[in-house]
């Protein structure tokens, strides 16, 4: 039986998503204030935590966010199905981001049923519960897959190269990291088994951000990284970078079957169905 942790939290706030789309517009709260036409002190208000929807919506309208998607994000009104998929183990862990708070960050094993091979995505911050996992269940680590280097993603990448030390590692940019490293060709396909994997990229987040589509399994998987969050995405400081992120996971992640599960670095499994209908960036594109 594959681990899933128990309901996970959306990880952001309908105020988190509208600050980081006013990020990725160069929007800061003067300019939305004058744009949108109300008085600075409200705009402040708004963003210390005091729910407006008349604001919320004209906000929207300028940071081009689909309304009613933040709306019902905001009321809780919905949520992606709980998801459980057989050759899929999914493993949170901690990070702290100061002494009092933390966050939780994924990181995932897909394998095969039959011959036991198996592949991992991201390390978290914390190994021994998955390397326990994987002896538990004899399987053999084939591969280490990153989809981009920030600390919380790749903290105990050493725990899982002791265990499996001729495992290849893959993701883009390693030139400062150590380990058995191989280049990632974006055009192969990578087998392992009944396992398959394309990787593509999706820069926004970070510039070496990589997704990996997985097929073989009963439904496709991607493994996303900060790419996407449900309801969500990673923060994009750069408006170009925003821009460009923002036409890539629409034209890459989500024109994807609808059916397949989206696998982030935070926050609960979803799928892109859902996140068609339900993530106020791209909810109005479909």
């Amino acid at each position: 039986m594959s681990p899933t942790p128990k309901e996970i939290e959306l990880e952001d706030s309908y105020l988190d998503i509208i600050k980081k789309a006013s990020i990725g517009k160069g929007l800061g709260k003067k300019e939305l204030a004058k744009l949108c036409r109300e008085d600075m002190a409200e705009i402040n208000v708004f963003f210390a935590g005091k729910r407006n929807d008349k604001m919320m919506e004209g906000i929207s309208a300028l940071l081009e966010l689909d309304f009613k998607a933040l709306q019902s994000h905001a009321n809780l009104q919905v949520r992606p199905d709980p998801i459980s998929l057989k050759g899929l183990a999914h493993f949170q862990s901690k990070f702290p981001i100061s002494n009092e708070q933390y966050m939780w960050v994924n990181h995932y094993i897909i394998y095969d049923t039959t011959t036991k091979d198996a592949i991992l995505f991201d390390t978290g911050t914390q190994a021994n519960e998955s390397i326990e996992w994987l002896n538990a269940h004899n399987l053999s680590l084939k591969a280490i897959f990153i989809t981009h280097q920030h600390k919380d993603h790749i903290y105990c990448l050493n725990d899982f190269t002791e265990r499996a030390p001729s495992a290849p590692i893959y993701n883009m940019g390693h030139e400062h990291l150590d380990g058995n490293f191989q280049e990632l060709e974006l055009d192969k396909i990578y087998t392992w088994g009944a396992l398959s994997l394309k990787a593509f990229e999706t820069p926004g987040h970070t510039p070496d951000g990589i997704s990996y589509l997985i097929k073989g399994l009963n439904k496709p998987i991607t493994i996303v990284g900060d790419t996407l969050f449900a309801h969500s995405q990673g923060g994009i400081a750069s408006p170009d970078n925003y821009a460009s992120a923002l036409k890539i996971n629409y034209t890459k992640l989500l024109s994807l079957d609808p059916k397949t599960i989206i696998a982030p670095g935070h926050g609960p499994l979803t799928s892109v169905g859902h996140e068609q209908h339900y993530n106020p960036f791209y909810a109005h594109k479909f």
